[in-house]
């Protein structure tokens, strides 16, 4: 089966947008229009999870084996590192409780606000962004997508399984649905919730569209156009659209997916060489170890402050009106772009660790689980691939 290597090099260049994103720092790019914007990348996740799940599953989900193998396997994708990163917050905030009854406070009281302890089980059970009484945020805050995605491809496989013939129907039905309900700001679902479901299937509906017009490769130069095309306007629209965007990012998604699977222009082209997609492999963990990275960063900067006396935290208003958001700062420009690629490298080289020693074994457990072959040898074990 093909493996897309260009949407695998934009899923891990957009999982690296996220530590620029959410690192904010004073004086560096992470001030940028789009990079403030980059949340709507969420978006893309979905999408792209919706194309290559359909292309993997769409005709092998006919039996309870079936559903319960895509389940078992699913799980094994994503759970192990969610679990992993939450037991780290977790974990640090037993260390503030000790640091607090021995006299040295930090920000924010241990196991408080979106950390208490009444949130663990929901983040347990991945289910913090389906109901509105817990906080999606809470804990690791970019695992809100975790949540949404892995029952959304529950929901996906059981409407493939009992009602097959009139799964394309329902699919469409649901993404037309959740978009109009996403336009209207329907406030009874979680706006996460919709937004996962609608670019999730839209994804899926790419993919039939592929399907049917892949044998129609556009040459290069045309190729290059499109693709140059659907860049800029996805860069236009987050830098230059009114708020929200999120149901025409959604769309454009969706459109770049379908030009760059084919692979035929020189973006293309440039985005196959090996770092790319070697980065693209990582983009899981990545995605959901850069908070926890720029946590402790920041966390160490409050230290060095609270001794030095030296400020390396500045306080700033929020677009959302009456919270702060705490920025790291150097004094300098050039030194805080230079701590912002410190934190890009640092995430990278966690998420290489991570990859390698709790997402890439749990994918092959639920390879393992699948063939019934948990006693097999780890030297035997094929390379690790995910959607």
């Amino acid at each position: 089966m093909k493996r897309f290597l260009v949407l695998d090099s934009f899923r891990g260049l957009c999982a690296l947008a996220f530590i620029v994103h959410h690192s904010h720092i004073e004086r560096s790019i992470t001030e940028l229009t789009f990079f403030r914007n980059v949340s709507q990348f969420v978006g893309f996740f979905f999408a792209l999870s919706g194309f290559l799940i359909y292309r993997r599953y769409s005709d092998h989900l006919h039996t309870p084996r079936h559903v319960s193998e895509f389940m078992v396997t699913r799980a094994c994708r994503v759970v192990p590192m969610h679990v992993a990163v939450l037991l780290f917050f977790i974990g640090f905030e037993c260390l503030k409780w000790v640091l607090e009854r021995r006299g040295l406070s930090l920000n924010y009281p241990a196991f408080s606000g979106d950390r208490s302890p009444g949130e663990i089980l929901p983040n347990l059970l991945l289910i913090q962004a389906w109901w509105p009484g817990f906080n999606a945020l809470s804990f690791n805050y970019p695992s809100w997508f975790i949540s949404v995605e892995f029952y959304v491809w529950m929901t996906f496989a059981l409407i493939l399984f009992a009602l097959p013939r009139l799964a394309r129907k329902l699919i469409t039905l649901l993404c037309v649905l959740a978009f109009i309900a996403l336009y209207k700001d329907f406030s009874p679902i979680p706006h996460n919730v919709l937004w996962g479901i609608s670019c999730f299937f839209a994804g899926a509906i790419t993919y039939r569209i592929y399907a049917r017009v892949r044998d129609s490769m556009p040459g290069p130069v045309i190729g290059t156009l499109l693709e140059a095309a659907v860049l800029g306007a996805i860069y236009w629209v987050m830098t230059e659209g009114e708020l929200p965007l999120t149901v025409e990012l959604g769309l454009l998604f969706c459109l770049a997916i379908l030009i760059f699977a084919f692979e035929a222009g020189l973006i293309s082209r440039a985005l196959s060489f090996r770092p790319f997609p070697a980065l693209g492999k990582l983009w899981l963990s990545i995605y959901l170890t850069h908070a926890a990275v720029i946590f402790v960063l920041a966390t160490a900067l409050t230290v060095v402050a609270k001794f030095s006396g030296y400020g390396l935290l500045v306080d700033k208003p929020s677009e959302a009106t009456g919270t702060m958001v705490r920025y790291l700062s150097t004094g300098s420009a050039l030194n805080d772009n230079l701590l912002m690629l410190f934190v890009v490298v640092a995430v990278v080289v966690v998420s290489r660790l991570t990859h390698c020693y709790i997402e890439a074994p749990g994918i092959r457990f639920g390879k393992h689980w699948k063939h019934r072959t948990l006693m097999r040898r780890r030297k035997d074990d094929p390379p690790v691939e995910g959607a």
